[in-house]
């Protein structure tokens, strides 16, 4: 399992003094300094995804780096449940990459979203909608009873999406394409 340490200096401007990767022995892989970046994920290959406000990087394990894209009002970011995609959402969309930092699906805009293993199912919600993705294609469009969904998550299995209001959840079937559980 890699794992980084990040050294931030800069007072009230957050400032990424190093960023060292280690491998799963603690031996270090690379150390970068002085870098733009304040965030990082780190795979389970060691790639890192890295952003700032403004763009997203991917560094590989030799040490590269790669611009990927420049970000318009960054949402969220984190990796499908196997660790196999990178998620990374802003104003324009929300964008799959793979490992070595290849663009594998692009979604909606969208202020949730969810995945299952390999983002072969893909959950986003905007504004009162919610739209499902099966291998990177729209699969179905649901309207919510609400705006205020807080969350939305796929069960273990994928075959359910549930969606979380303040007063309580929705659950929808991936698979039949309707409501099991509506509050």
């Amino acid at each position: 399992m890699f794992h980084g340490v990040v050294r931030y200096s800069g007072g009230a401007d957050l400032f990424t003094e190093t960023f060292v990767l280690y491998d799963q022995y603690g031996d270090i892989v690379y150390e970068k300094s002085d870098i733009p970046l304040q965030t990082f994920f780190i795979s389970n290959t060691g790639s890192v995804f890295a952003l700032n406000e403004y763009h997203l990087y991917l560094y590989q394990q030799d040490g590269s780096e790669t611009m990927l894209r420049e970000l318009v009002y960054p949402n969220g970011f984190g990796f499908s449940p196997d660790g196999a995609l990178f998620f990374a959402s802003d104003r324009e969309g929300i964008f799959a990459y793979s490992h070595d930092g290849m663009l594998s699906s692009a979604y909606r805009p969208g202020r949730l979203f969810a995945s299952t293993e390999r983002g072969s199912w893909v959950a986003v919600i905007s504004a009162d909608t919610l739209f499902v993705y099966e291998y990177g294609s729209l699969g179905d469009t649901e309207f919510l009873p609400s705006p205020y969904a807080r969350d939305v998550s796929f069960s273990t299995d994928g075959d359910n999406i549930q969606v979380r209001f303040p007063a309580g959840y929705d659950v929808y079937d991936t698979r039949n394409r309707t409501w099991v559980r509506r509050e």
